[in-house]
């Protein structure tokens, strides 16, 4: 006859199965969050990117798109004029945030804030000279409540009006150099670097095939 476990051995075992499950799990979440942060930040780059074309389409090259010219003053009613134009009809699923409900001035004051289909939050302002600023909020409650940190849920992206084709990372056009990307004093990808965020950190997660590197500098 086979002997029972003891008490002693089941609490034993089970306290193994305890610190493995402690540290391991929050390892596995944190691999989950980061997963479904790049799948977003894939799909808001294609979506964006398709629009622009189809609307390239339909209205020519984007050097005659309507645009706040140089020292020129963008607001509210532009930006949205701009984008219900030009990348709402292309988009599945956006709806328009009420500016009550936002906290970043920017925004409010001279931009727009757009819920996207997956539920991302990605915000438009900026708009002189032919380039907007565009974010993407990966997690709406740090948009809403203004606690986003950029390079983990909040990523920057662009429209610039003198590129003829492409939907814009921001820096994709001029920043290629890897170690550019994350040590540049201005905006570069780490965490010591406090005068100007982290604007680069997209560029240099889609160098990385939207995969996060290992020496990335936050856990999601």
């Amino acid at each position: 006859m086979k002997r029972a476990f003891t008490l002693a051995e089941v609490l034993i075992t089970l306290g193994i199965i305890g610190v493995v499950a402690a540290l391991t799990i929050p390892t596995l979440m944190s691999n989950h969050r980061a997963n479904v942060t790049m799948q977003k930040l894939k799909k808001f780059y294609s979506s964006m990117s398709q629009a622009q074309l189809m609307a390239i389409n339909d209205y020519g090259e984007v050097q005659n798109w309507d645009f706040v010219e140089n020292g020129g003053e963008s607001n509210n009613a532009i930006v949205l004029n701009w984008f219900n134009k030009y990348f709402k009809p292309y988009l599945n699923s956006t709806e328009i945030i009420d500016k009550k409900v936002i906290k970043d001035d920017e925004i409010k004051d001279a931009g727009i804030a757009v819920k996207m289909g997956d539920g991302s939050i990605a915000t438009f302002a900026g708009f002189a000279g032919g380039y907007m600023h565009i974010r993407l909020y990966t997690n709406p409650k740090t948009f809403y409540n203004d606690t986003a940190t950029e390079g983990k849920d909040e990523f920057l992206f662009g429209f610039n009006q003198s590129n003829a084709s492409a939907f814009e990372v921001y820096g994709q056009t001029g920043w290629k150099d890897i170690n550019q990307l994350k040590y540049n004093s201005w905006g570069g990808c780490y965490k010591e670097n406090t005068s100007n965020g982290h604007p680069l950190c997209t560029r240099l997660l889609q160098m990385n095939n939207w995969t996060v590197p290992k020496d990335y500098p936050y856990k999601f």
